[in-house]
């Protein structure tokens, strides 16, 4: 099985909730996304200076953050990825199928941005500013997803009143909470 087969098809786990990793990870990405933006800012005035003045050191230090951040933010993708691979995800029983497939689309659509921005922005940094204007796009791609993935989450708490959002922030194992 791939990885992305695992991402399009995971294997589902027998808990009712994601494990402690996967949910700490899940939370950690979008703190970590939105730090991302102030320091995109400091890359702007970084890059506009170039022409000018000397950068200035701090901006200098907030583009590097922002890079260590994002292939910080792959690293987390991937192992989130992984963990889908080896302990799954719950059961989507109870969705129509096309919930499932909108899920699904989604989350691939999530995971794959938050692996092509870390590459088009390292790109952009060290190879060709070229790549810039398609490293926005992304981001700002990203951005609409994530919206929309928080509603769906939000959709499913209040109109539905599923477990849906429930099982992403706590425990649900009647035994014991997995490690994973």
């Amino acid at each position: 099985m791939s990885l992305l087969h695992s991402v399009l098809l995971p294997k589902v786990s027998s808990g009712k909730s994601f494990g402690a990793y996967q949910r700490w990870i899940h939370w950690s990405v979008p703190v970590l996304c939105i730090a991302q933006v102030p320091t995109s800012w400091a890359i702007q005035r970084t890059h506009l200076a170039h022409g000018f003045t000397r950068p200035n050191p701090f901006d200098l230090l907030l583009h590097q953050v922002h890079a260590w951040t994002g292939w910080l933010i792959t690293g987390l993708a991937l192992v989130l990825i992984a963990l889908r691979y080896i302990h799954g995800r719950p059961s989507l029983e109870g969705l129509s199928p096309l919930e499932r497939w909108t899920a699904t689309g989604v989350h691939v659509a999530l995971y794959g941005l938050l692996l092509l921005l870390p590459f088009t922005g390292t790109v952009a940094m060290y190879l060709s500013f070229r790549a810039a204007p398609l490293h926005r796009l992304l981001s700002w791609t990203l951005l609409v997803l994530a919206l929309v993935h928080v509603a769906g989450a939000l959709w499913h708490h209040f109109h539905r009143r599923d477990d849906i959002l429930r099982r992403m922030l706590k425990s649900h194992s009647h035994n014991h909470e997995r490690a994973i």
